[in-house]
């Protein structure tokens, strides 16, 4: 076991685990600037008042004790040993300190990410083309579906339990939530490969499925998620594979800072190296960054 301190890069719809029931993926970076995915987070943090002093937000750092899953093979993933002893340490406030950061995770395409067996990364598209909604009978890849299934309307908690599911979770389950059905719904864009030949590529970024849940319909969220970012802001995507299948990546997060920010390097470093074994920086360790969290 290990306790990292975690700035927080994303947060997905919630979705049913066979085994913890109602979850949400949550994705970030340490302090030695390595990426991490973090479960079992249970969805009723958000929707409990009892649990409002964790209810944390993206670039919140966070502070958990970890270990290292049996099941799931991926590098990056890290099971939280008691996700009610998380703490927030800090909120990152600032564009250019946030663009300085995604900057220092930039992979240069998704091939690349690929090819090195990561399951998290962080990508600048070359061009995005459309931001579009898809049929679910019109879907082929095989994680996309699984993703869909798992955030099916049609499966309410109540009747999940009833399954009689040996791994579910009592202190998880609760008979008054449920995860309601999404849609795909994503962008379409070329990563910086010269060979690229276009990608589309679902966004399960809670944000996003939010902003589809209130409109009911593509138009509106596609003037937010696709006009105004493409005119107003600079376009990332933390993008994020499946255990199951390693090759389906989806978008996990968007991040958006407005074009005329520029990253500015800090005064002291935000990540540091293992080998020195130094203490955590200022920033890390006392949260440091503006307090006042939104």
């Amino acid at each position: 076991m290990e306790k990292e301190s975690i700035i927080v890069l994303a947060k997905t719809y919630p979705e049913l685990s066979k085994k913890y029931g109602p979850l949400v993926c949550v994705a970030g970076v340490n302090e030695y600037g390595e990426l991490r995915r973090l479960y079992p987070i249970p969805y009723k943090i958000w929707i409990k008042n009892e649990y409002k002093e964790i209810r944390f937000k993206k670039w919140d750092i966070i502070e958990a004790e970890l270990t290292r899953p049996q099941s799931d093979p991926r590098k990056e993933s890290r099971k939280v040993t008691d996700w009610r002893k998380i703490k927030i340490k800090g909120h990152i406030k600032d564009w250019s300190l946030r663009l300085y950061i995604i900057n220092e995770l930039l992979e240069k395409d998704i091939e690349s990410i690929k090819a090195s067996d990561s399951s998290l990364g962080v990508i600048k598209p070359s061009i995005v083309e459309d931001f579009l909604i898809k049929e679910r009978q019109k879907i082929r890849d095989p994680g996309e579906i699984e993703v869909l299934e798992k955030m099916d309307s049609t499966t309410t908690l109540l009747a999940y339990f009833e399954k009689k599911d040996q791994f579910l979770l009592p202190d998880v389950w609760d008979k008054d939530v449920k995860i309601e059905k999404i849609p795909w719904i994503g962008h379409k864009f070329y990563c910086k490969n010269p060979l690229c030949k276009g990608h589309e590529m679902m966004v399960i970024d809670w944000e996003a499925q939010e902003l589809f849940r209130k409109y009911r319909m593509i138009a509106p969220v596609k003037e937010k998620l696709f006009n105004w970012m493409l005119k107003e802001r600079k376009l990332y995507f933390v993008i994020g594979n499946t255990w199951r299948w390693k090759k389906s990546f989806m978008i996990i997060s968007l991040f958006y800072p407005p074009k005329k920010i520029q990253p500015i390097s800090p005064l002291q470093p935000v990540f540091k190296k293992r080998a020195a074994q130094r203490e955590i920086t200022d920033y890390m360790r006392r949260g440091s960054f503006d307090q006042n969290r939104r």
